[in-house]
């Protein structure tokens, strides 16, 4: 069965100015909100005139950014964010904060799924990836980034007081084991299923157009991508997507496999505070936390999960073992030094625990790092050594490492 192709909605440079005053319209009606729980009765008025003001001050000031470049005649408008790292890296924090209620007017939806060099869309047709890979390797290591970054969060400037090449994960890899690495971008705040299933359709694209024959993938995700890897990885089973053969590891960088106690904590504070009528303005604006935030809180992977959960975390029982074939790592990091301390298991890598990141009940090589927090995960030359280690490693049998 060939997979479906990935969507085509927009890219994330397109929506610009109006994503921004979405989100901000967003606040002030959230704030209107608390201010009529507050102040009911005859405020009322005063309140709606208030906000109505401010409302009006948004929408003349996005008119005039928006034409402001055009008007001094620059070539490009101020609202395309495809040069502006800045912007790039907002739209992420955005995506992955509220998701699918962050659209813009006109209902695009950023940060599709794409393939990225020097972080520009790559088109998925072969003229375009020989262009943008002249020297590609029959060998593709994905790389998958977390919640509310982009692609850009794999790179990073030298460090050496931080164990920091400045040299990212991917091109380190290229050197060292001749593959070729492809970024991936997509919207964290979907959810990890529906992220899972575009993924198979981009890399069902991918395999097609590569400018030679692929030979092997191997996926590695930080956080979250983790989690959309292994669920691309089942959902491509369920298809029969042809490129499944390919992928002989799939790598998981502190991916919270049994859930995220951050989450937890929102989705019980949410309960609490929704017992306090004047606090249902604000119960209402933690409701809008992105679909792959709420996914977080129990790692799932399935849409039968998701949509069977009546928020209290009740799931339908899913198989999630991978495919005979993968061999999975889950590197676990800690603040604490110590294996198996009791502050490095509560704290973690202060976003995730280490018994998350590690699932026991998976069939995995394990790898545990201390000293570390949950973004050096993406950088840290101790953990690129792991993850080379590993990639090196002929041996099929999982097993438990530390270091």
């Amino acid at each position: 069965m060939v997979p479906e192709k990935t969507s085509k909605v927009g890219d994330d440079a397109d929506p610009g100015t109006e994503f921004l005053l979405d989100v901000l319209s967003g606040a002030v009606d959230v704030a209107e909100g608390v201010q009529r729980a507050v102040a009911p009765g005859v405020h009322h008025l005063i309140v709606a005139r208030v906000y109505g003001l401010v409302r009006t001050g948004l929408a003349v000031g996005g008119s005039v950014v928006e034409r402001l470049p055009r008007r001094v005649g620059l070539s490009r408008p101020l609202r395309s964010l495809e040069e502006s790292a800045v912007a790039q890296r907002a739209v992420g924090v955005a995506n992955g904060a509220v998701g699918v209620h962050a659209r813009p007017r006109g209902g695009v939806v950023p940060a599709a799924m794409t393939v990225r060099v020097d972080h520009r869309r790559v088109g998925l047709d072969h003229d375009s990836l020989a262009a943008a890979f002249p020297s590609a390797s029959g060998r593709v290591v994905v790389f998958l980034h977390g919640l509310v970054e982009t692609e850009r969060s794999w790179f990073h400037p030298v460090d050496p007081g931080r164990a920091r090449t400045g040299t990212d994960f991917g091109s380190r890899l290229a050197q060292d084991l001749s593959c070729s690495p492809v970024y991936v971008r997509y919207n964290t705040g979907r959810h990890i299923s529906d992220s899972g299933r575009e993924l198979v359709g981009l890399l069902s694209e991918l395999v097609a157009a590569w400018p030679v024959p692929v030979t092997e993938i191997v996926l590695i995700g930080h956080s979250m991508g983790g989690l959309v890897a292994r669920s691309a990885v089942h959902q491509a089973d369920e298809r029969g997507a042809p490129w499944l053969s390919l992928v002989t590891r799939l790598m998981c960088l502190g991916s919270p496999h049994t859930g995220a106690p951050l989450e937890r904590a929102a989705v019980r504070a949410a309960g609490f505070l929704g017992r306090f009528a004047v606090l249902g303005p604000v119960v209402r604006l933690m409701a809008l936390r992105s679909d792959g935030i709420k996914d977080l809180a129990h790692g799932y992977l399935h849409e039968g999960q998701w949509s069977e959960d009546n928020g209290g975390g009740v799931r339908r029982t899913v198989d999630t073992v991978v495919p005979a074939g993968v061999r999975q790592l889950f590197v676990a990091v800690t603040l604490s030094r110590s294996e198996g301390s009791l502050w490095g298991r509560l704290v973690g890598d202060l976003m995730v625990t280490p018994a998350s990141a590690a699932d026991r009940t998976q069939t995995a090589d394990l790898e545990w790092l201390g000293g570390l927090h949950h973004f050096d995960l993406l950088h840290h030359d101790v953990v690129y050594d792991a993850v080379l280690r590993w990639l090196r490693d002929s041996g099929d049998v999982p097993g438990a490492h530390s270091a």
